[in-house]
């Protein structure tokens, strides 16, 4: 059974390493959940022929995982996955310099991280 969608938003960022999203136990967040932060700035895709909006892409910008879930909102800390498809084919983890700016006001959505992991099995 996969858990319905959960999206909302950065409220605040404590630190370089924690945020808060404006979702909580009320709307079905535990500790344990992945999150995917994306820009709130998302490009506009246009239909070169008619000029018409077709939508918009958003990019992530990283993943955190929730630590502490109150009724209207959650803390949450970034991390790395070590069970990814990297890590299957034993590539390491580089670090890099490049910071990712976090803003308030970007969208996060729950990972269904189930699908994920059924999926990477069927294949």
């Amino acid at each position: 059974m996969t858990r319905p969608a959960i999206t909302g938003q950065v409220a605040l960022i404590e630190d370089d390493y924690t945020l808060v999203i404006n979702r909580g136990t009320e709307a079905g967040v535990t500790p344990g959940m992945v999150f995917a932060v994306h820009s709130s700035e998302a490009s506009v895709i246009t239909d070169p022929e008619s000029g018409r909006e077709l939508g918009r892409l958003s990019r992530e910008k990283l993943r955190v995982r929730v630590f502490d879930a109150q009724p209207l909102y959650a803390r949450a800390h970034t991390f790395v996955e070590t069970d990814s498809f990297h890590g299957l084919l034993h590539i390491p983890f580089i670090a890099t310099d490049d910071a990712v700016t976090v803003d308030i006001g970007d969208s996060v959505e729950l990972i269904d991280r189930e699908a994920i992991h059924t999926r990477a099995e069927a294949q």
